[in-house]
């Protein structure tokens, strides 16, 4: 069942001045007009001129508070706010939240292949280095204003980490994928997922902050990902690629995406957050790329998609 909550607003001190003078400036229009109405104020001539020019007063007042909003919003969210067009590109870009011993775990996650089939990090469900079977897991996903537009349970999680033998805590394969109980029916359109070329590469990531009930607004950044090669070979380390751009208000689990293409050619974790990775204060950004088990298992998935779906 789709759970939607009404959007709060944080205004800066302009635009919340002009609301607060829109409202009074609403107030004494309405009581000068019940003074005319009883005839100790204003002739019966004049009502019809003064009502309307306070309704252009209105109008004119309203576009000042929609553009003091708006700029108060643009100061606010800078270089990370997303365009309409681009929230419409990225509307399956949500968020996976979970609670693992007892605490809320976040990470963004994308649809791929169809409406219920999602990527994330493998890691948002491991606690202190061990496996932790999650619970009360559901994709969240919000609008521009921030709005949480639905809230879908997880039907089931296959991780890397959990299923490969050897396989928890390397970086590398830090992938899990997550079937929904039900499509999204607020995503226009699922992620295209490809395979990294090796050559460097500008980028954009999508995503959310780590704690999506304090900011649920998605947030972008831009930068570059780093290619490697030796004699024609890509080459890259047991944890992935580096990149540079600014994670800090961008979960784990984000898409990277390639600007030239559109496609998406890795997705962003934190070598740090695989267990015993690197040693400590030698964290970086990584972006990790499609591997043959994330491959296979959307294979899967998405066959058995195809295979639920009513002959006709």
């Amino acid at each position: 069942m789709m759970q939607v909550t009404l959007p709060t607003f944080r205004l800066a001190w302009p635009a919340s001045a002009a609301l607060l003078a829109l409202l009074m400036w609403a107030h004494n229009a309405t009581a000068d007009m019940a003074l005319c109405m009883q005839g100790s104020r204003c002739a019966a001539s004049s009502q019809a001129d003064t009502a309307a020019d306070r309704e252009r007063q209105l109008l004119d007042l309203t576009a000042d508070v929609q553009m003091s909003i708006a700029m108060s919003n643009a100061a606010t969210l800078g270089q990370n706010a997303l365009s309409s067009q681009e929230y419409f590109s990225f509307s399956g870009v949500g968020a996976i939240v979970c609670t693992v011993g007892g605490k809320q775990h976040t990470s963004t996650a994308f649809l791929v292949g169809a409406f219920d089939i999602g990527v994330t990090v493998a890691h948002t469900f491991e606690e202190d280095g061990h496996w932790t079977q999650p619970s009360n897991c559901v994709y969240t996903s919000s609008d521009s204003l921030g709005q949480i537009r639905e809230r879908i349970p997880v039907s089931y999680i296959k991780a890397q980490w959990e299923s490969e033998a050897g396989a928890f805590g390397q970086a590398a394969k830090d992938f899990a994928v997550v079937r929904l109980s039900e499509p999204s029916r607020y995503a226009q359109r699922t992620m295209p997922l490809g395979k990294f070329s090796g050559a460097a590469a500008a980028v954009l990531m999508i995503g959310f902050k780590s704690d999506i009930d304090a900011d649920s607004l998605k947030q972008k950044s831009r930068g570059t990902v780093y290619g490697r090669k030796a004699n024609g070979i890509t080459i890259s380390s047991l944890a992935g690629f580096t990149h540079d751009m600014d994670s800090r208000g961008i979960s784990a689990g984000a898409p990277v995406i390639d600007e030239r293409t559109g496609v998406i050619i890795g997705i962003h974790t934190i070598s740090h957050a695989a267990a015993n990775a690197l040693r400590p204060g030698e964290a970086r950004n990584t972006m990790i790329t499609m591997n043959e088990w994330l491959e296979s298992t959307l294979k899967v998935e998405m066959q058995e998609e195809s295979a639920a779906e009513p002959a006709g």
